[in-house]
């Protein structure tokens, strides 16, 4: 009886035990911590020209950026973009400039007349071209193009005094050799 009795308290004392144990196993995180996901990386990209919001837009580097992903975060085309002018599924890369140029536009149909040949047009005038006018040099050729790119064709002359170094005094030297 004392056999059977040592036996059922053995018995018990190492259930006891096992329970302890097992609860004390269960409380132990045996999973290494988790590490931190790593950083973003980021990509920054300068958009100008015909989009929407000319700026310097981040995109999260996923691997996989093309051109047109950073366009789209400038708001998108407008409707003077050229998009066949650039590759729009071209690969992105941190600290890219895009510039999507603005299209031909034929605002009015013009004929072309032996006087009106002789006239500057600031709408599709290129540099070279701009610089035949009195008082625009370089620096001020590049500004009128920057402006028509920006905000695009020109509605009347006197809107080019709009452009900075264009005053009133150096529109009228040349106000008569120019057209839109």
């Amino acid at each position: 009886m004392i056999k059977k009795k040592f036996l059922i308290g053995f018995g018990i004392a190492s259930l006891v035990v096992l329970a302890i144990l097992f609860l004390i196993g269960l409380s132990e995180d045996d999973t290494p911590p988790l590490e931190p996901p790593p950083p973003v990386k980021k990509v920054s990209v300068y958009v100008s020209g015909q989009v929407k919001n000319i700026s310097v837009v981040e995109l999260e580097d996923n691997g996989n950026l093309h051109f047109v992903d950073a366009v789209n975060k400038a708001g998108g085309l407008t409707n003077l973009a050229d998009a066949g002018a650039i590759n729009l599924a071209e690969p992105l890369t941190d600290g890219q400039h895009i510039h999507i140029p603005t299209k031909e536009i034929s605002l009015q149909a013009q004929s072309i007349s032996t006087a009106s040949s002789d006239l500057v047009n600031i709408n599709t005038a290129d540099a070279e071209r701009l610089e035949t006018l009195k008082g625009i040099g370089p620096a001020l050729a590049q500004r009128i193009i920057e402006y028509r790119e920006q905000n695009g064709a020109f509605q009347s002359i006197d809107e080019l005094k709009n452009v900075r170094g264009i005053g009133q005094k150096k529109f009228d030297a040349f106000k008569d050799k120019i057209t839109i």
